[in-house]
């Protein structure tokens, strides 16, 4: 039997296998092993940001991270964890391709702020293959959306390829609700919001 609990820094390296086998073609995912079992663990220490993880006999079978600002989980990671991640990232950036998408997920926050979107974003959600079929997709968000409910956030956005049409019925099965499309690292993404408050 699962069960749902919270984000931990033991967990780091299972969601970073789970995110880079489900986020295939993500940016992040390209990173490698290391950097995205790092930006979890910062994850886990960030106070702005948070996770929740479905897991059986010690197996995580899905995940969800969130982070209530995106800012100050980026300014956390560079203060606190600069020089471990510009050691990670430093063999990755051999094109010029790959310092613009970091420099544009840097400036994304900013961006997001311009648009009058709110701060707090559902950053990432994978079910293992074993572990779907059990509503844990579900049960992952909502005690995400129960925990920004006690910290004060009112609405939470994602970011969603548009072409995914999996993750995009996923989001609208949670609640959220279709507001824009933009582009993001020359991919059509689809914005969707979802207001906490509402009882789904």
């Amino acid at each position: 039997m699962h069960e749902i609990v919270l984000l931990n820094k033991s967990f780091a390296n299972q969601v970073a296998q789970l995110h880079i086998s489900g986020i295939s073609t993500g940016f992040i995912s390209s990173l490698g092993p290391g950097f995205v079992t790092a930006l979890y663990e910062a994850i886990t220490e960030d106070d702005n940001s948070f996770g929740f993880v479905a897991i059986e006999d010690d197996k995580v079978l899905g995940f969800v991270a969130f982070s209530t600002n995106l800012s100050k989980l980026y300014k956390y990671v560079i203060l606190k964890k600069g020089f471990k991640f510009a050691f990670i990232l430093a063999r990755k950036m051999m094109s010029i391709q790959a310092i613009k998408k970091v420099w544009a997920n840097l400036f994304y926050p900013k961006k997001m702020k311009q648009m009058d979107l709110p701060d707090a974003e559902l950053l990432s959600i994978v079910v293992a293959p074993e572990g779907r079929g059990k509503g844990l997709a579900k049960q992952l968000t909502e005690a995400g959306f129960e925990e920004c409910q006690k910290r004060g956030i009112d609405k939470v956005k994602v970011l969603v390829a548009a072409e995914n049409q999996a993750a995009n019925k996923l989001y609208q099965k949670c609640g959220f609700e279709f507001k824009m499309q933009i582009e993001s690292h020359q991919t059509l993404s689809n914005i969707y919001l979802r207001a906490i408050s509402d009882k789904q």
